[in-house]
């Protein structure tokens, strides 16, 4: 069997008595709370550490000439978005002034 760990966390009323009351209301126990959020914390900075290396990734390519920057494709989709906004009249889809 595993070895469990015990942390002690010290709450003043208040945010003892909010930890009841959220664990109260969604049906689970303080230790299950504290779990929940160390996992959550944990998992988002994973996430987040993966998006800034694939950002870095990202420059790098760019600067290597792998990739090139997105200004064409954000030229592309405001063109379409003028086109839209072109043809609404046409189709009888502009919004009432």
């Amino acid at each position: 069997m595993a070895k469990r760990n015990q942390v002690n966390v010290t709450l003043d009323d208040l945010e003892m008595s909010n930890v009841n009351e959220y664990c109260r209301v969604h049906g689970m126990t303080p230790q299950g709370f504290f779990k929940a959020g160390a996992r959550r914390l944990i998992q988002e900075d994973i996430l987040e550490q993966r998006a800034d290396l694939m950002t870095l990734q990202s420059w790098g390519e760019v600067e290597a000439g792998l990739s090139e920057p997105v200004d064409d494709l954000l030229q592309m989709i405001e063109d379409d978005r003028n086109a839209g906004r072109e043809m609404l009249p046409a189709l009888g889809l502009c919004p009432k002034r």
